[in-house]
């Protein structure tokens, strides 16, 4: 079967992407019609996937934060929505199944070493949402879609690492995801002076400050990484134009826990560039004019920090400074996590079966225990274990750039995680999923010497470094 990516460019098929995300929340008036457009949009989604599956992923690349949700459900303070690439990712599964009994060409699962602790992850947090939902401390509904979002993303990075391995193939998904910042950056300035917090596209009526932060930290950290490695001056420009963008937005995303994430990507950046010395005269300059050009509701978004005065509710005070509502809300939900996880130690109570909490890993300690944190920080050591087997390869440079840029953004949303539901925020959680799969594929393929004899275009790296 002819591969579609040879027959429909991406200049052609990524504007209608765009377009059709756009359409079809155009095409969002009532339930009905939003069910329907859904139904549509999947079955023909379930073709291109059959027919392709790296096609199926660049289209993904632009539904991650351009594509609208619907409001399925309520339970509590929750609410249970359903995005396109919800029902995209269990396509792109069902279309494997089917392309696999056909033409037996692909494998559903490449061995790597993140799959252990991956399938450890998922298997306690159903076993303890199970136990959550026959104690009755979770609700169905909500346990079962929310741990099926969490075992979705694994999903995607699996897919990813099946399919793109090599640098044309990187490279186009890298082009694509610049482009979607860009697209978020212009989205979340477009709405200054309009009454509306700085929002990423299709958030609703209340959108949460962390979404948009954590999006432009993780994929401008990217974005700097390929404009530090890129050979291509033209690309630097564009991409400095990107970057300008995406820090004006972080700004006026009004959230510290972003800021804070912004920062520690600067100093990983600064110590794995190349170039050190250019890196530090622009880092010089933007600290010396940042009092000049900081917007004046940035800084009272600082001040309110320490200033707040809340009357009756209670206020945190450290070293003599009186802390604002939501930071001290976060410290005493913390004392509140140390008092009742020893209800259920080892296995928590279950995804959401304990009260809303502001903080990755302190959500996981408590919803799914002891078992559950280590198994998830498993995860995450050996995502940074494989960054940084990436980082000591020779690659193309841009790819260099992305791999750098990658491993920057890893560390910032560590920092983003301390005050964020940083891995359960869809717009943040797929792309740092879809980025692990780029970077683990081309690695694999690499340490596995099968680029042999492939054309300098399609070989993943270069070289060893020396």
């Amino acid at each position: 079967m002819r591969a579609l990516d040879e027959r429909f460019p991406v200049m052609v098929w990524a504007p209608i992407a765009v377009l059709g995300c756009l359409a079809l929340a155009y095409l969002v008036v009532d339930k009905e019609i939003r069910f329907v457009t859904f139904a549509i949009l999947t079955v023909l989604f379930f073709l291109v996937c059959f027919s392709n599956i790296k096609i199926s992923l660049q289209l993904l690349v632009f539904s991650m934060l351009l594509s609208p949700e619907l409001i399925v459900g309520q339970t509590g303070s929750r609410e249970i929505t359903l995005r396109f690439e919800d029902a995209l990712l269990p396509t792109m599964i069902a279309a494997w199944f089917f392309r696999m009994a056909i033409f037996k060409d692909i494998g559903f699962l490449m061995s790597n070493p993140l799959n252990r602790p991956i399938i450890v992850f998922s298997f306690i947090i159903v076993v303890s949402t199970a136990l959550g939902v026959w104690r009755r401390d979770v609700d169905p509904v909500a346990g079962f879609f929310f741990t099926l979002k969490l075992i979705e993303y694994f999903c995607l990075f699996a897919m990813v690492v099946n399919h793109v391995q090599t640098v044309r193939e990187t490279n186009t998904m890298i082009t694509l995801m610049l482009i979607v910042f860009a697209i978020v950056a212009l989205y979340a300035l477009a709405q200054v002076g309009t009454g509306h917090r700085a929002s990423a596209p299709f958030e609703g009526a209340e959108p949460e400050r962390n979404t948009l932060s954590g999006y432009l930290v993780l994929v401008g950290s990217v974005a700097a990484g390929v404009f530090l490695y890129t050979k291509s001056n033209r690309e630097r420009i564009v991409l400095g134009a990107f970057l300008a963008l995406g820090f004006v937005a972080m700004l006026l995303s009004f959230s510290r826990s972003g800021w804070i994430a912004s920062l520690v990507s600067v100093v990983v950046l600064f110590f794995l560039a190349k170039t050190k010395s250019g890196f530090l005269i622009v880092a010089c300059l933007l600290v010396a004019f940042l009092p000049l050009i900081t917007p004046k509701e940035v800084k009272e978004r600082v001040e309110f920090t320490y200033t707040q005065q809340a009357g009756d509710q209670e206020q945190v005070t450290i070293f003599g400074i009186r802390l604002d509502t939501s930071t001290s809300a976060r410290i005493r939900d913390a004392a509140y996590v140390m008092n009742d996880f020893q209800r259920h130690m080892f296995l928590g109570f279950g995804m959401t079966g304990f009260r809303f909490l502001d903080g990755q890993f302190i959500r996981y300690f408590i919803e799914f225990g002891v078992l559950g944190l280590v198994a998830f920080l498993w995860v995450l050591a050996g995502v940074h274990r494989l960054l940084r087997r990436a980082l000591h390869i020779e690659l193309e440079p841009r790819i260099q750039g992305m791999v750098v840029g990658f491993y920057a953004g890893f560390w910032a949303l560590m920092a983003h995680a301390l005050t964020a539901n940083t891995f359960v925020i869809v717009r943040i959680a797929e792309p740092f999923w879809f980025l692990a799969g780029l970077t683990v594929g081309l690695l694999l393929k690499h340490e596995q010497g099968l680029d042999n004899g492939m054309d300098a275009d399609e070989m993943p790296a270069l070289a060893p470094s020396t």
